[in-house]
């Protein structure tokens, strides 16, 4: 096995200490000097732009929908104080792949490449043939598209509170996404006004489409919550009756609120199971008493788009109405 090599940054001791300023080709940068340790002790030494972290997190969001907090394209990128918020920011960033719960995100060849000290310069090209959509819409039928809907941020719905809001995205193409119709395309539903949804997908786009355009919705999803025991409803009906019947007999009413308890870690076929953190079991949601409110919209025009097959690009998409939120998807055409 070699040594030099890193097949998982779990165990490797990764830091960052300087950034130098250099010139090449009469253009100035900042190059990040990163330190590896890796599992079997062997020490080396890599340097590293800005923009070649960026383009790992890119590939890294599209493939694996991570979730960080990138800093932020910078003009003034040489002056002194951004390169040292930069520097701890990028640190943050490679001890969050050092620790990613994910075996995949750690040993990806993404990250591998990028810390590999043979990698002269890294980039998130994936092969060498650029192809942009304008290209092949020309020349091919149809377009296949591989989107990533990554998360939502700051959703916000009136006269109710952003924390309560659980709430799922849909999609299409061409025309407005309609829950439940076959083309429609549906991420999980998440609690919380910051979902991370990671949901990705693929869609064809035929090149006579008159609008080649991705539509979005964002809804919040609000549902009865009822206790279904496994036998159904008839068991629904029992419970209903010993409650009645209460105050004429104790002990079958408590017995029937056991039943209740039990009843909790049950999911009913129809339903929506959520995790219940006190009781580590499920509650039934009865999905026909769901109540369902548009948090917003948006769409985005795929032919004003520098969409090409060699990297995926990050989109923020605004929702309307305005200060609804927003929506981060990836794009990369196949």
């Amino acid at each position: 096995m070699d040594t030099t090599t890193i097949s998982d940054i779990r165990n490797s001791k990764i830091s960052i200490n300087i950034a130098e300023n250099r010139e090449q080709f009469g253009k100035k940068f900042t190059e990040y000097i990163i330190d590896i340790t890796n599992s079997n002790g062997h020490e080396y030494t890599i340097a590293r732009r800005f923009s070649e972290f960026h383009s790992l997190y890119e590939l890294l969001v599209h493939n694996y929908q991570i979730q960080f907090p990138f800093p932020p394209k910078k003009l003034n990128k040489l002056n002194v104080n951004i390169i040292e918020i930069r520097k701890k920011a990028l640190q943050d960033f490679l001890k969050f792949l050092v620790i990613h719960p994910l075996a995949s995100v750690r040993k990806s060849d993404d990250v591998i490449r990028f810390l590999d000290q043979n990698t002269a310069s890294f980039n998130n090209k994936l092969i060498k043939e650029k192809l942009t959509f304008e290209q092949v819409n020309q020349k091919k039928k149809s377009v296949k598209l591989e989107v990533s809907i990554v998360e939502g941020k700051e959703f916000r719905l009136q006269k109710k509170s952003m924390w309560d809001i659980v709430s799922y995205c849909i999609f299409d193409v061409g025309h407005e996404p309609i829950d439940g119709q076959k083309s429609t395309k549906k991420t999980s539903i998440i609690a919380g006004p910051y979902p991370r949804w990671s949901y990705k997908t693929k869609v064809t786009i035929k090149s006579s489409e008159p609008q080649k355009t991705l539509y979005f919705k964002v809804f919040n999803q609000e549902s009865t919550l009822s206790i279904s025991p496994s036998g159904g409803s008839g068991s629904n009906n029992n419970n209903n009756n010993n409650n009645n019947n209460n105050n004429n007999n104790n002990n079958n009413n408590n017995n029937n609120n056991n039943n209740n308890s039990n009843s909790n870690n049950n999911i009913n076929n129809g339903g929506s199971g959520i995790l219940d953190d006190n009781n580590s079991g499920s509650v039934t949601i009865n999905t026909k008493d769901c109540k369902v409110d548009l948090i917003g919209s948006c769409s985005v025009d795929i032919d004003k788009l520098q969409i090409t097959n060699q990297s995926p690009t990050l989109h923020v998409l605004h929702l309307e109405p305005e200060g609804s939120g927003e929506i981060l998807i990836s794009l990369l055409l196949l």
